[in-house]
């Protein structure tokens, strides 16, 4: 009775193996003569457009393809666009390559949106794509939704109420765009992780992104500067600051909570090159939010984990003093390794260069506070603030500086009167409680300091966006977003489980990618 059996099963492959043969010539046959029809046109278009911009479009074409196939490609490089892609770039560097992710090239300036917003809502269509074919609902709001329409909705009244007042349109949608982004981030990290492998994969990106940034801002304090600050306010972007300062608090956590040894040693790494480029970047405001970080994160573990309260307090009372002596004996001395005590005595007793820069925000916030007084119901976009106390004309500087102040919660403000900015603490306030409470929930040790970590950054970001005009910067609010994002799935990812088809929705949204975490708590 086996016989026949065999028999059949080997004609049956066989007959299997001559289709697939001719498959394969086929497909041979189909890809040869794509090529020798692209070639020419390739050629022609290098000739018309320049080889650059052919090599270009081939990799946005390649790129895309991967998206189609597996979305999750698409979060990781909106990731590592904010991560690693100057938003404006500085002229340190000389001529660099224009990388076109977060501004356009001349010729297709006035388009709505930039780059990275259009990249997007791509990966959002494609993902949506495979929801509908499979026939689920792929894109969710999650429980965070309803605090995130209310601000869009003030958003939209900013918007109608701007135009109404015959607001500045084109600097209206910039000043719009960052409102979009925290969205469009929040609604990509929601929905594009799905796993622990997927989120320990996203912190290695957070690492090495900033690692990458670090050693371009050695490069630039060694090299181009000869490692002299005079007259030198920043040598890069101010969102980089925040970045390494993240870092340093994931070092901080890694140390206090949980020991993810591959990511500890590489950011200990890379810390001596966070910490020169961070110094010479010489922003105040992010050393001071990072320390009101880590005494947050410290508060969160004393509460969740009582058994280390004694090691706990030790480790505060030794940092306390050892900061307190660091600030003591360099506070008022010169030199790169002072800089840091200097920001934090420069919050008491400014220098005269931190005091013309307080004195400039101090005018600022008045005129802010006077324009919302003005204005019940928010100026809206596009028109200049009112300036009872008149400002210095920095236009060369900073073209939009009577548009976006340095203080952006109080733009926010200004912007979309009271309710707006009430919606804006309703959302942060909703982003920070739901953190405390996944800490104290959360089993999984490392997704508890994930919790805590995205707690601390969105701290971070309002202390900075007070200051330092961070809620304008699209790589902030994008990574904030997408930190969001995340923060709301881990209760599903620690309970194993996922919302409406789990499983289906995965196997086309994550990369057949190695395991590169531990996997224990």
């Amino acid at each position: 009775m086996q016989f026949p059996l065999t028999t059949y099963n080997s004609q049956t492959v066989s007959t299997l193996l001559k289709e697939r043969k001719r498959s394969e010539q086929f497909l041979f046959l189909l890809l040869f003569l794509s090529t020798l029809c692209l070639v020419p046109l390739l050629v022609i278009g290098g000739v018309a457009f320049g080889f650059g911009t052919v090599a270009a479009l081939i990799g946005i074409l390649l790129l895309g393809a991967l998206v189609v196939r597996w979305p999750v490609v698409g979060f990781f490089l909106v990731v590592t666009g904010a991560l690693v892609i100057d938003q404006s770039p500085l002229a340190l560097l000389g001529n660099k390559p224009e990388v076109y992710v977060f501004y356009w090239p001349p010729s297709l300036e006035g388009l709505p949106d930039r780059p990275i917003g259009f990249f997007i809502v791509f990966v959002l269509l494609v993902t949506l794509m495979h929801g509908l074919l499979r026939r689920q609902k792929t894109l969710r709001g999650g429980a965070l939704l309803p605090a995130y329409l209310f601000l869009m909705l003030c958003v939209l009244w900013g918007i109608v109420h701007g135009l109404m007042g015959s607001g500045n349109i084109k600097i209206m949608v910039n000043e719009v765009r960052p409102f979009w982004y925290l969205f469009l981030g929040y609604v990509l990290g929601y929905n594009l992780v799905h796993s622990k492998k997927q989120i320990y994969l996203f912190f290695w990106f957070v690492i090495i992104g900033a690692g990458i940034k670090a050693f371009e801002g050695c490069y630039i304090y060694v090299f181009i500067l000869h490692m002299k600050l005079d007259g030198i306010n920043e040598i890069m972007s101010h969102e980089d600051s925040y970045f390494w300062c993240a870092i340093l608090l994931l070092i901080v956590l890694f140390s206090l909570h949980h020991r993810y040894w591959p990511q500890f040693a590489t950011s200990l790494a890379l810390l001596p090159f966070l910490l020169v480029a961070l110094v010479a970047n010489n922003r105040r405001t992010d050393f001071g939010a990072l320390m009101l970080a880590v005494l947050v994160a410290w508060l969160l573990l004393f509460l969740i984990r009582p058994e280390a309260r004694k090691s706990l307090t030790l480790v505060l009372v030794i940092t306390v003093l050892v900061v307190g002596a660091y600030v003591a004996a360099f506070g008022n001395q010169n030199g790169g390794f002072s800089l840091p005590a200097r920001a934090v005595l420069s919050l008491f007793h400014p220098d005269p260069r931190d005091a013309a820069s307080n004195a400039y925000r101090a005018i600022e916030d008045y005129d802010l506070q006077y324009t919302v007084h003005q204005n019940p119901l928010g100026l809206g976009f596009g028109k200049p603030f009112l300036e009872p106390i008149l400002l210095p004309n920095i236009l060369s500087i900073d073209p939009v500086y009577l548009f976006i102040p340095h203080n952006t919660i109080y733009w926010v403000w200004m912007r979309l009167g009271p309710i707006g900015y009430v919606a804006l603490w309703v959302f942060f306030g909703a982003i920070i409680v739901r953190g405390c409470f996944y800490t104290r929930q959360l089993n999984d040790r490392y997704l508890q300091l994930v919790a805590i970590y995205v707690v601390c950054m969105v701290i971070m970001e309002i202390i900075v966006a007070y200051y330092d005009y961070q809620l304008s910067f699209y790589r902030n609010v994008l990574y904030v977003g997408i930190l969001v994002g995340i923060l709301m799935k881990l209760p599903f990812i620690d309970a194993g489980e996922e919302p409406n088809a789990r499983e289906n929705t995965r196997a086309h949204t994550e990369l057949p990618l190695p395991y590169l975490g531990s996997g224990h708590a």
